[in-house]
This record gives structure tokens, sequence and C-alpha cells, in this order.
């Protein structure tokens, strides 16, 4: 399954490559130790930075949660920007040659950004550590991070075997087939 992870990076470098700066940026924020440099990597860590693990609770929550939001906040309107110009308002190449080639552009950039929101599964396993079973459990903080925490914590898994990459491939060429 390492395989198929590592060609969904591949595919969706520049989601993958953006998501590590943003990790990277959050790292050096909260002053966690960078151990390897580069964000493209042949082997688990690509689209990720290998760093230190954070030791307070919300530096875990914001390396595990930040660079995800990041990603998301900068795909989704890419994403949409060119599946409505392409599959419901129907701008072919015909129309303008130009945008159409943004618009596919920008599809492929929002996509390849939503293929790659989740955190490595150690980040969000030691953010769950560090919120719900670490000593000095704070209530109210538990409940604000629930939410983007398990989506964060049930992405990671299945970003692992390259779920979200079939999910939005899947969607992408039921939306354009289908009529």
């Amino acid at each position: 399954m390492r395989i198929l992870y590592i060609i969904t990076k591949i595919l969706t470098f520049p989601g993958a490559y953006l998501r590590a700066f943003w990790e990277h940026l959050t790292c050096r924020i909260l002053k966690l130790p960078v151990e390897r440099e580069g964000y493209l990597h042949l082997d688990e860590t690509c689209g990720h930075v290998e760093h230190g693990m954070a030791s307070r609770k919300f530096a875990a929550y914001l390396i595990e949660t930040g660079p995800g939001f990041m990603n998301f906040i900068t795909g989704l309107p890419l994403f949409l920007c060119g599946l409505i110009q392409l599959r419901i308002l129907g701008v072919r190449m015909n129309d303008n040659t130009a945008l159409f080639f943004v618009y596919i552009a920008a599809l492929y950039l929002g996509a390849s950004l939503l293929c790659s929101l989740f955190p490595m599964v150690e980040d969000a396993l030691n953010a769950h550590f560090l919120i719900y079973q670490a000593p000095g459990k704070n209530p109210l903080g538990m409940v604000f991070a629930a939410l983007p925490h398990f989506i964060a914590l049930i992405g990671a898994y299945l970003e692992k075997y390259g779920v979200p990459f079939l999910l939005v491939a899947g969607y992408l060429v039921y939306t354009f087939l289908h009529a």
C-alpha cells in the first residue's frame, strides 16, 4: 500500500508540496525541530516534513490540523472554480482556449490540495494522546478539539492508503462522464 500512497502523492505533487510547506512553517512557528529537509521523499513521509513530536497539547493539535486546514481553504475555492466553470457552466476549449486551460489548472490544483489534507498517523496519534489521555485534561479544550481532531485522525489513516485521491478522482470521473 505504500507504493499506492507514493504514487498518489506524486500525481498530486502541488498539493503534497504545499501541505509539507505549511507543515514546515507550523514547525518553525512552534519551534519543533525539523529532522529531514525536503518535502517529496519517496517514502511514507512524502508530502510531509519529518519533525520532532510536539510535547504540548496545543502544539500537537496545531501540527495535526493547521496545515490541512490551510490546504483546505486554498484548495476548495480552486476546485470549485474549475468544476463550476467546466461542468456546470460548460466552458469548452472552443469558447476560450486560454480560460479553458486556466479552469483545468484550477481544477487540478484544487483537487491536488484536497487530496493532501491529513497529517501523518504519528502526528494524529500524538495529538490524541496529549489531548485525551495525558494528565491534566482540559474538558473545554477536549470538546472544541473533538471534531477537527477525529476528522484528522480518521483522515490520516485513510490518506495512508490513498483513499482521498481515489475519492476525488472517482468523483471527477463520475461528474464528467455522467450526463
